[in-house]
């Protein structure tokens, strides 16, 4: 069984503020290192809970932001982990095709969710039918692909919302969002404790969760803005494709900022 687990770090059991990589500050920098910290908790904790299930694979994406938050030395030797450059490979999802399970860690609410922790990017599909986080475009590729998404964490809206549009996910709220800032948030020891049992939970019922499918054809755009502060505006102009993967794909290639399957070298310097 390949387990494939999708990270990010907003939703984390501790995290309230968007991150600020322009502030050189020691506090910042420290600040920062630990936010990278809990995040690693929290997927080592998925990843343990995964090889106790049965898995004999288990691949980790480090998708926030660079990339390249998680502490990986400090993972279960057992799994691997995609990390670097976002975008810069085959997909935003790279090597996710021939995997039995999706665990979406640290996931964060849809942009302009009230009361949600640090909610931004907000995919509309087929002229606003339906709306998606980033978690649930996620499960949506997976979906195209007969992966079903199992468990999610993060703050109480996104895991309403995987509910809504899932019901039979296993959803672990690591925090009650009580403004965009402020979140009353579980310990950490407590959020990893209770990832692992609901990732072990998720695996267990694996046949009985569907994917999940957008019928296409399908229309798409994503809606944010700078900061992530109404009013929120298409970035670029809609897409239109057979499916949700093959729509986010080529709205993800006309983005200025990705290079998606970059062959030689472009200049790109980390941070």
């Amino acid at each position: 069984m390949k387990v494939y687990i999708q990270t990010d770090i907003e939703g984390v059991a501790g995290f309230c503020f968007f991150e600020n990589r322009k502030d050189p500050s020691v506090e910042n920098f420290h600040h920062r290192q630990r936010m990278r910290q809990l995040l690693t908790d929290e997927v080592n904790a998925a990843v343990k809970a995964a090889f106790a299930s049965g898995a004999d694979e288990v691949l980790v994406n480090d998708s926030h932001g660079s990339g390249y938050n998680i502490l990986f030395e400090q993972l279960d030797p057992r799994c691997r982990i995609i990390h670097g450059r976002n975008c810069s490979g085959p997909h935003w999802l790279p090597l996710l095709e021939g995997s039995d399970a999706l665990v979406l860690i640290g996931m964060h609410a849809m942009g302009g969710t009230p009361v949600s922790i640090t909610p931004h990017s907000l995919w509309k599909v087929n002229g606003g039918s339906l709306y998606l986080s980033e978690g649930t475009m996620a499960a949506a590729i997976a979906g195209d692909l007969g992966i079903p998404a199992i468990f999610v964490s993060g703050d109480d809206k996104i895991t309403a919302e995987f509910k809504e549009k899932i019901p039979a996910v296993e959803a672990l709220a690591v925090k009650q969002a009580l403004s965009p800032y402020q979140a009353c948030s579980l310990i950490p020891a407590r959020a990893c404790e209770l990832i692992g049992q609901g990732v072990q939970s998720g695996l267990k019922k694996l046949k009985q969760i569907a994917p999940y499918k957008i019928p296409g054809p399908v229309q798409l755009t994503l809606l944010d803005s700078d900061k992530h502060v109404s009013p929120l505006k298409e970035i670029m102009p809609p897409v239109t494709a057979d499916t949700i993967s093959e729509a986010f794909l080529i709205y993800e290639k006309a983005m200025p900022w990705t290079s998606f399957d970059l062959q030689v070298p472009d200049g790109f310097i980390y941070p």
